[in-house]
């Protein structure tokens, strides 16, 4: 433990660049993929950046975009690192502060001490006094899921194909082919 602690403080203070190493690789990885997209502004603080009909709108004054990526990471998704180089804004900027490399360095530079062997601990007789009990949680009412649920952005379909003679698209109730050849 103490080895990987020492490893990750010269990692850090080794580290010259504005983000720490894992995030200015995740941003130049968005930077890469956000070059395939179409940009153009809306007004001076929206921009609409996407392909055709898959489209999404960044907003720079409150750091938000509608793919919902950009707020949960506070980290430019791939819409915002388009729309931002379309308007000359720096990446940089668009990233959280606890992604630079000042706050990494920071994280590790006090000492961190190791804690004692369990016998060793002095706990008071009214912590171990208390006892623990399970959280008073009911299952909810009626049957439980068997099938797990799906995110908002997973998107599963599945073509259907007609048993009548195998057209993709519709079913047999839905076809409208009553000319069907029968096989011999």
């Amino acid at each position: 433990m103490q080895k990987w602690f020492y490893e990750r403080r010269a990692s850090a203070t080794a580290c010259s660049t504005v983000l720490s190493l894992m995030m200015e690789n995740e941003s130049r990885t968005m930077f890469e993929a956000g070059t395939r997209l179409r940009a153009h502004g809306l007004t001076n603080n929206l921009t609409q950046v996407g392909i055709s009909n898959d489209t999404d709108i960044v907003n720079f004054s409150e750091k938000t975009c509608t793919c919902r990526e950009f707020q949960l990471n506070r980290m430019s998704c791939v819409h915002a690192t388009r729309a931002a180089c379309l308007r000359g804004t720096s990446l940089y900027d668009l990233c959280s502060p606890y992604y630079t490399s000042e706050y990494w360095k920071g994280a590790y530079g006090e000492a961190i001490y190791p804690i004692q062997h369990e016998e060793d601990w002095n706990v008071p007789l009214e912590i171990t006094d208390t006892p623990i009990m399970p959280p008073s949680v009911r299952r909810p009412p009626g049957r439980p899921p068997t099938r797990r649920k799906r995110s908002r952005h997973v998107y599963t379909t599945r073509l259907r194909k007609c048993t009548r003679y195998g057209g993709l698209g519709h079913n047999r109730t839905t076809c409208s082919n009553h000319t069907v050849p029968r096989p011999m």
